[in-house]
């Protein structure tokens, strides 16, 4: 077990592929932090969508609230461990050496709930930094609290474990790389950010609504009627996170256990 996983942690290193997901990972999580402190600090009526200012803990809430959404990233690095298998032709070697496929599966999982927290903490402190520069450019504001930065980080930490071994779920699941990574995007920047900011009622229950009532934070009132209060607390959102990696553990070892190899 100890060298499957080291076996996969090599692949993690030196896979060029994956340093540039982690680059383009904390690119992301900067813009995610910028840009609405720019937007909410605009003089051009409307861009701010009803949103408090910087001035004001609601919106500094707002803006660094965005720090642990980089959630996407830990998920497409959870399914190139997986498909990378398939997609390079390695996986009959990697069951033949290993012929319990169910311990090489227990290692990519390790694996992936490694990387992605590593993709989201390295994501999470880089739209830190670069949100505390950009609000140096718009003084006064309000003050980012201990409190602000330590339920973001939670969020963040949670979400890259649990994203990481949802995406070995989807590539044991969809083998082909393209597709799955394609799906995953549609599905996590489009359909599931829809549902979440307009059907709280289901979204709350996705794994983004779940984040969403980790992060735990007032934003205030905005032309979305966004709150807080409609999602679920921190105590079940972790839950609903944690079910997630179960489901998606078990939809990867049934998968794989099952399935021919070509």
């Amino acid at each position: 077990m100890n060298a499957l996983f080291q076996s996969e942690l090599r692949k993690l290193i030196y896979l060029r592929a994956n340093w540039l997901l982690l680059l383009w990972s904390g690119l992301f999580a900067a813009l995610g932090t910028v840009a609405p402190i720019v937007v909410l600090n605009s003089e051009t009526q409307g861009m701010g969508m009803g949103f408090s200012g910087t001035s004001t803990p609601e919106g500094i809430n707002a803006v660094f609230a965005n720090a642990a959404g980089g959630y996407l990233f830990a998920l497409i690095m959870g399914i190139l461990i997986m498909t990378n298998e398939f997609r390079h032709g390695t996986a009959v070697g990697t069951f033949l050496v290993t012929p319990k496929r169910s311990t090489v599966l227990v290692a990519k999982l390790i694996a992936a709930a490694l990387a992605g927290l590593v993709v989201q903490i390295f994501s999470f402190l880089i739209a830190l930094t670069s949100g505390l520069i950009a609000l140096t450019f718009f003084e006064p504001h309000s003050p980012v609290t201990g409190e602000l930065i330590w339920k973001v980080f939670r969020a963040s930490a949670l979400s890259g474990i649990v994203l990481g071994i949802v995406g070995v779920g989807l590539g044991a699941l969809v083998k082909n790389q393209v597709a799955a990574v394609t799906g995953a995007v549609i599905w996590t920047l489009i359909v599931e950010g829809l549902v979440v900011a307009f059907v709280e009622s289901i979204g709350k229950y996705l794994p983004a609504g779940a984040i969403t009532g980790l992060v735990d934070l007032d934003f205030g009132s905005n032309d979305f009627n966004f709150s807080i209060e409609n999602y679920l607390s921190p105590g079940p959102a972790i839950l609903v996170l944690l079910g997630y990696a179960a489901i998606f553990s078990l939809v990867a070892m049934r998968t794989t256990l099952r399935r021919d190899l070509d």
